[in-house]
Protein backbone atom coordinates (compact mmCIF):
# COMPACT_ATOMS: atom_id res chain seq x y z
CA UNK A 1 0.00 0.00 0.00
CA UNK A 2 2.76 2.49 1.12
CA UNK A 3 4.30 2.01 -2.30
CA UNK A 4 1.53 2.14 -4.37
CA UNK A 5 0.91 6.13 -2.61
CA UNK A 6 4.62 6.46 -3.24
CA UNK A 7 3.63 5.55 -7.03
CA UNK A 8 0.50 7.85 -6.75
CA UNK A 9 2.44 10.68 -5.60
CA UNK A 10 5.23 10.99 -8.00
CA UNK A 11 2.67 10.23 -10.90
CA UNK A 12 0.54 13.32 -9.68
CA UNK A 13 4.10 15.30 -9.11
CA UNK A 14 5.28 14.36 -12.43
CA UNK A 15 1.77 15.31 -13.94
CA UNK A 16 2.06 18.51 -12.34
CA UNK A 17 5.63 19.26 -13.37
CA UNK A 18 4.65 18.71 -17.26
CA UNK A 19 1.36 21.13 -17.27
CA UNK A 20 4.00 23.41 -16.14
CA UNK A 21 6.44 22.92 -18.17
CA UNK A 22 4.00 23.02 -20.82
CA UNK A 23 2.56 26.47 -19.69
CA UNK A 24 6.06 28.18 -20.13
CA UNK A 25 6.20 26.24 -23.64
CA UNK A 26 3.14 27.95 -24.47
CA UNK A 27 3.87 31.62 -22.93
CA UNK A 28 7.54 31.32 -25.70
CA UNK A 29 9.12 34.22 -26.05
CA UNK A 30 8.66 35.21 -21.95
CA UNK A 31 10.63 31.89 -20.86
CA UNK A 32 12.65 34.10 -18.13
CA UNK A 33 16.64 34.75 -19.29
CA UNK A 34 18.59 33.09 -16.83
CA UNK A 35 21.58 35.01 -15.41
CA UNK A 36 24.92 33.16 -14.65
CA UNK A 37 23.08 30.37 -14.19
CA UNK A 38 20.34 30.98 -11.74
CA UNK A 39 18.70 27.58 -11.02
CA UNK A 40 15.06 28.15 -11.00
CA UNK A 41 12.49 24.87 -10.87
CA UNK A 42 9.57 24.60 -13.28
CA UNK A 43 6.93 26.75 -11.24
CA UNK A 44 9.72 28.94 -10.57
CA UNK A 45 10.44 29.10 -13.94
CA UNK A 46 6.94 29.58 -14.95
CA UNK A 47 6.08 32.27 -12.58
CA UNK A 48 8.75 34.55 -14.20
CA UNK A 49 7.65 33.96 -17.29
CA UNK A 50 3.85 34.72 -16.15
CA UNK A 51 5.41 37.83 -14.52
CA UNK A 52 7.16 39.04 -18.25
CA UNK A 53 4.33 38.06 -20.12
CA UNK A 54 2.28 40.46 -17.91
CA UNK A 55 4.83 43.39 -18.21
CA UNK A 56 5.52 43.07 -22.25
CA UNK A 57 1.81 43.01 -22.64
CA UNK A 58 2.30 47.20 -20.78
CA UNK A 59 4.97 47.42 -22.64
CA UNK A 60 7.50 47.40 -19.76
CA UNK A 61 10.94 45.35 -20.03
CA UNK A 62 11.12 42.28 -19.07
CA UNK A 63 13.11 40.71 -16.52
CA UNK A 64 16.13 38.73 -16.32
CA UNK A 65 17.07 35.87 -13.57
CA UNK A 66 19.45 37.02 -10.93
CA UNK A 67 21.42 34.57 -9.26
CA UNK A 68 21.30 36.62 -6.03
CA UNK A 69 18.08 37.87 -6.10
CA UNK A 70 17.23 34.16 -6.39
CA UNK A 71 19.14 33.62 -3.49
CA UNK A 72 17.70 35.71 -1.74
CA UNK A 73 14.22 34.52 -2.77
CA UNK A 74 14.82 31.18 -1.92
CA UNK A 75 15.80 31.78 1.56
CA UNK A 76 13.20 33.94 2.36
CA UNK A 77 10.60 31.59 1.51
CA UNK A 78 12.35 28.69 3.04
CA UNK A 79 12.64 31.02 6.09
CA UNK A 80 9.08 31.65 6.15
CA UNK A 81 7.90 27.61 6.19
CA UNK A 82 10.76 26.78 8.85
CA UNK A 83 10.25 29.18 11.38
CA UNK A 84 6.32 29.37 10.75
CA UNK A 85 5.87 33.47 10.06
CA UNK A 86 4.90 35.32 7.21
CA UNK A 87 5.91 38.82 6.99
CA UNK A 88 8.51 40.57 4.92
CA UNK A 89 11.01 41.43 7.73
CA UNK A 90 12.56 38.38 8.14
CA UNK A 91 13.16 37.15 12.02
CA UNK A 92 16.78 37.63 12.07
CA UNK A 93 15.57 41.89 11.90
CA UNK A 94 16.81 42.01 8.18
CA UNK A 95 14.72 43.94 5.73
CA UNK A 96 14.00 42.59 1.38
CA UNK A 97 16.71 44.94 0.28
CA UNK A 98 19.05 43.77 3.59
CA UNK A 99 18.38 40.36 2.60
CA UNK A 100 19.17 40.88 -0.85
CA UNK A 101 22.29 42.80 -0.15
CA UNK A 102 23.75 39.80 1.80
CA UNK A 103 22.97 37.76 -1.50
CA UNK A 104 25.45 40.05 -3.53
CA UNK A 105 22.96 41.89 -4.97
CA UNK A 106 23.72 45.74 -5.23
CA UNK A 107 20.83 46.78 -3.33
CA UNK A 108 21.54 49.86 -2.03
CA UNK A 109 22.61 51.74 -4.80
CA UNK A 110 19.15 50.70 -7.06
CA UNK A 111 15.67 50.27 -6.84
CA UNK A 112 14.07 47.08 -5.09
CA UNK A 113 10.97 45.54 -4.38
CA UNK A 114 9.14 42.28 -2.76
CA UNK A 115 6.07 40.29 -3.45
CA UNK A 116 5.04 37.77 -1.00
CA UNK A 117 2.34 34.72 -1.24
CA UNK A 118 1.73 32.27 0.96
CA UNK A 119 -1.12 29.51 0.64
CA UNK A 120 -1.49 29.06 -2.91
CA UNK A 121 -0.41 25.98 -5.10
CA UNK A 122 -0.05 27.30 -8.26
CA UNK A 123 1.77 30.23 -10.25
CA UNK A 124 -1.26 31.32 -11.86
CA UNK A 125 -3.20 31.75 -8.55
CA UNK A 126 -0.13 33.84 -7.31
CA UNK A 127 0.02 36.20 -9.92
CA UNK A 128 -3.57 36.82 -9.69
CA UNK A 129 -3.40 37.35 -5.79
CA UNK A 130 -0.82 40.16 -6.37
CA UNK A 131 -2.77 41.91 -9.67
CA UNK A 132 -5.26 42.02 -7.19
CA UNK A 133 -3.50 43.98 -4.77
CA UNK A 134 -2.87 47.71 -5.83
CA UNK A 135 0.37 47.84 -3.56
CA UNK A 136 1.82 44.37 -5.29
CA UNK A 137 0.42 45.14 -8.74
CA UNK A 138 2.42 48.72 -8.21
CA UNK A 139 5.70 46.51 -7.86
CA UNK A 140 4.62 44.11 -10.82
CA UNK A 141 4.58 47.36 -13.43
CA UNK A 142 7.30 49.44 -12.31
CA UNK A 143 9.46 49.68 -14.77
CA UNK A 144 12.37 50.69 -12.99
CA UNK A 145 13.14 46.76 -12.42
CA UNK A 146 14.95 44.97 -14.78
CA UNK A 147 15.88 41.60 -12.50
CA UNK A 148 13.82 39.38 -10.98
CA UNK A 149 14.48 36.23 -8.29
CA UNK A 150 11.78 33.56 -7.57
CA UNK A 151 11.96 31.18 -4.27
CA UNK A 152 9.39 28.89 -3.62
CA UNK A 153 9.32 26.17 -0.23
CA UNK A 154 6.65 24.14 1.23
CA UNK A 155 6.94 23.05 5.28
CA UNK A 156 4.64 20.57 6.27
CA UNK A 157 2.93 21.45 9.50
CA UNK A 158 3.23 25.08 9.10
CA UNK A 159 0.28 27.33 8.95
CA UNK A 160 0.57 28.18 4.94
CA UNK A 161 2.58 25.21 3.59
CA UNK A 162 3.84 26.76 0.16
CA UNK A 163 5.90 29.99 0.89
CA UNK A 164 6.17 32.50 -2.35
CA UNK A 165 8.81 35.26 -2.34
CA UNK A 166 10.03 37.46 -5.70
CA UNK A 167 12.62 39.87 -5.08
CA UNK A 168 12.86 42.63 -7.90
CA UNK A 169 15.98 44.96 -8.82
CA UNK A 170 16.99 48.09 -10.82
CA UNK A 171 19.83 46.45 -12.70
CA UNK A 172 21.30 43.18 -14.00
CA UNK A 173 24.01 41.72 -12.06
CA UNK A 174 26.79 39.51 -12.33
CA UNK A 175 27.22 38.33 -9.14
CA UNK A 176 27.19 34.43 -8.41
CA UNK A 177 25.58 33.31 -5.69
CA UNK A 178 24.81 29.75 -4.23
CA UNK A 179 20.53 29.48 -4.35
CA UNK A 180 19.14 27.63 -0.91
CA UNK A 181 17.93 24.61 -2.76
CA UNK A 182 14.26 23.08 -1.39
CA UNK A 183 12.89 20.31 -2.14
CA UNK A 184 9.42 20.84 -3.02
CA UNK A 185 6.76 17.83 -1.79
CA UNK A 186 2.90 17.14 -2.53
CA UNK A 187 0.58 20.69 -1.37
CA UNK A 188 -1.60 20.37 1.24
CA UNK A 189 -5.06 22.41 1.65
CA UNK A 190 -4.08 25.99 3.54
CA UNK A 191 -5.45 29.36 3.79
CA UNK A 192 -3.81 31.43 0.98
CA UNK A 193 -2.76 34.95 2.24
CA UNK A 194 -0.81 37.81 -0.04
CA UNK A 195 1.56 40.29 2.34
CA UNK A 196 1.66 44.02 1.82
CA UNK A 197 4.12 44.44 -1.07
CA UNK A 198 7.44 46.09 -0.30
CA UNK A 199 9.51 48.61 -2.16
CA UNK A 200 12.88 50.46 -1.26
CA UNK A 201 13.37 53.63 -3.24
CA UNK A 202 17.32 53.97 -4.34
CA UNK A 203 18.86 56.02 -0.81
CA UNK A 204 20.01 59.65 -1.88
CA UNK A 205 23.72 59.21 -2.24
CA UNK A 206 24.10 62.64 -0.61
CA UNK A 207 26.54 63.47 -4.21
CA UNK A 208 25.35 66.37 -6.00
CA UNK A 209 26.17 69.37 -7.79
CA UNK A 210 25.83 72.08 -9.91
CA UNK A 211 27.53 74.21 -12.73
CA UNK A 212 29.40 77.32 -11.62
CA UNK A 213 31.59 78.42 -14.14
CA UNK A 214 33.69 76.93 -17.17
CA UNK A 215 36.53 77.88 -19.73
CA UNK A 216 35.47 79.69 -23.20
CA UNK A 217 35.51 77.13 -26.38
CA UNK A 218 39.47 77.48 -27.81
CA UNK A 219 40.13 77.95 -30.87
CA UNK A 220 43.64 76.01 -31.86
CA UNK A 221 45.84 74.85 -34.72
CA UNK A 222 46.41 71.32 -35.25
CA UNK A 223 48.37 68.84 -32.78
CA UNK A 224 47.96 72.79 -30.30
CA UNK A 225 46.79 71.75 -26.81
CA UNK A 226 44.51 74.07 -24.60
CA UNK A 227 44.31 73.95 -20.68
CA UNK A 228 40.39 74.08 -20.03
CA UNK A 229 38.78 74.39 -16.27
CA UNK A 230 35.36 73.48 -15.29
CA UNK A 231 34.16 74.73 -11.72
CA UNK A 232 31.29 72.81 -10.38
CA UNK A 233 29.05 73.73 -7.03
CA UNK A 234 28.71 71.15 -4.33
CA UNK A 235 25.47 71.08 -3.43
CA UNK A 236 25.17 67.67 -1.73
CA UNK A 237 25.33 66.38 1.93
CA UNK A 238 28.60 64.97 1.80
CA UNK A 239 32.13 65.87 0.54
CA UNK A 240 34.79 65.31 -1.92
CA UNK A 241 37.85 63.88 -1.08
CA UNK A 242 40.63 63.65 -3.79
CA UNK A 243 41.89 60.16 -3.94
CA UNK A 244 39.49 58.17 -1.84
CA UNK A 245 37.55 55.79 -3.01
CA UNK A 246 33.65 56.21 -3.59
CA UNK A 247 34.08 59.81 -2.61
CA UNK A 248 36.21 61.53 -4.95
CA UNK A 249 34.33 63.68 -7.69
CA UNK A 250 35.76 63.64 -11.08
CA UNK A 251 35.22 65.15 -14.46
CA UNK A 252 33.74 62.38 -16.68
CA UNK A 253 32.73 62.52 -20.58
CA UNK A 254 28.99 62.77 -21.14
CA UNK A 255 26.23 63.23 -24.09
CA UNK A 256 27.19 60.27 -24.80
CA UNK A 257 28.46 59.00 -21.04
CA UNK A 258 31.62 57.01 -20.97
CA UNK A 259 32.60 57.62 -24.47
CA UNK A 260 36.24 57.68 -24.88
CA UNK A 261 37.40 59.99 -26.68
CA UNK A 262 41.56 59.58 -27.29
CA UNK A 263 41.34 62.25 -30.32
CA UNK A 264 41.16 64.84 -27.30
CA UNK A 265 42.92 63.62 -24.46
CA UNK A 266 46.07 65.18 -23.34
CA UNK A 267 46.59 64.59 -19.55
CA UNK A 268 43.47 62.96 -18.95
CA UNK A 269 43.15 60.68 -15.97
CA UNK A 270 41.85 58.09 -18.65
CA UNK A 271 40.32 58.51 -21.99
CA UNK A 272 36.84 59.01 -20.71
CA UNK A 273 37.89 60.57 -17.26
CA UNK A 274 39.03 64.33 -17.95
CA UNK A 275 40.67 65.05 -14.09
CA UNK A 276 39.57 65.35 -10.34
CA UNK A 277 39.65 68.34 -8.27
CA UNK A 278 42.37 70.39 -7.81
CA UNK A 279 42.13 70.44 -3.77
CA UNK A 280 42.24 67.40 -1.94
CA UNK A 281 38.38 67.94 -0.52
CA UNK A 282 35.59 70.05 -1.55
CA UNK A 283 32.99 70.51 1.24
CA UNK A 284 29.48 71.16 0.68
CA UNK A 285 28.58 74.68 -0.22
CA UNK A 286 32.35 74.54 -1.73
CA UNK A 287 33.21 74.82 -5.29
CA UNK A 288 35.55 72.30 -6.98
CA UNK A 289 37.58 73.04 -10.08
CA UNK A 290 38.52 70.32 -12.35
CA UNK A 291 41.84 71.55 -15.02
CA UNK A 292 42.24 69.36 -17.91
CA UNK A 293 44.18 69.46 -21.22
CA UNK A 294 43.20 68.74 -24.42
CA UNK A 295 45.02 68.23 -27.80
CA UNK A 296 43.36 69.49 -31.26
CA UNK A 297 42.74 66.54 -33.80
CA UNK A 298 44.99 66.40 -36.95
CA UNK A 299 41.91 67.01 -38.63
CA UNK A 300 40.40 70.75 -38.86
CA UNK A 301 36.96 70.99 -37.73
CA UNK A 302 34.35 71.59 -34.26
CA UNK A 303 35.00 68.70 -31.68
CA UNK A 304 31.93 68.88 -29.56
CA UNK A 305 32.98 67.58 -25.71
CA UNK A 306 30.30 67.01 -23.54
CA UNK A 307 31.59 66.69 -19.74
CA UNK A 308 29.48 65.51 -16.28
CA UNK A 309 30.66 65.52 -12.88
CA UNK A 310 30.99 61.45 -11.76
CA UNK A 311 31.75 60.14 -7.97
CA UNK A 312 32.67 56.34 -9.37
CA UNK A 313 31.17 53.74 -7.67
CA UNK A 314 28.93 56.25 -6.21
CA UNK A 315 26.63 58.26 -8.14
CA UNK A 316 26.87 60.71 -11.66
CA UNK A 317 26.19 64.06 -10.65
CA UNK A 318 23.48 66.77 -12.10
CA UNK A 319 23.78 66.50 -15.63
CA UNK A 320 24.07 70.54 -16.59
CA UNK A 321 24.28 69.91 -19.88
CA UNK A 322 28.29 71.07 -20.01
CA UNK A 323 30.16 71.10 -23.09
CA UNK A 324 33.14 72.96 -25.20
CA UNK A 325 33.26 73.07 -29.00
CA UNK A 326 36.87 72.64 -29.64
CA UNK A 327 37.54 74.48 -32.85
CA UNK A 328 40.37 72.79 -34.52
CA UNK A 329 41.92 75.35 -37.72
CA UNK A 330 43.98 74.54 -40.32
CA UNK A 331 47.41 76.36 -40.56
CA UNK A 332 47.60 79.16 -43.28
CA UNK A 333 49.21 78.33 -46.66
CA UNK A 334 52.72 78.47 -47.22
CA UNK A 335 53.28 79.46 -50.43
CA UNK A 336 56.35 80.62 -52.60
CA UNK A 337 57.12 84.90 -52.74
CA UNK A 338 58.46 86.03 -55.93
CA UNK A 339 60.13 89.10 -56.72
CA UNK A 340 60.99 91.20 -59.85
CA UNK A 341 62.95 94.11 -60.04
Amino acid sequence: MGRTEGELLMRFSAAAVAGVLAVVGGLGAFAPLLVQGASLDAAEQDLVARINAFRDARSLPALAVSDTLTAAAKWMSSDMGARNYFAHTSLDGRSPTQRMFDAGYPAFGTWTGEDLAAGYTTTADVLNGWINSPAHYAVLVNPHYHAIGIGRGYTAGSTYGWYWTADFGGVVDVVRAVPVARAATAAQAAPSFVATAQVALPPDSGYHASWTAQSPDPTLLAGEPATLVVALMNTGSRGWYRGVAYQEANLGTNDPRDEERPELAADWLSANRLASTTTDYVGPGEVGWFEFTVRAPSTAGDYRLGVRGVVDGSTWLEDDGIFFIIHVRAPAPTGSISFVR
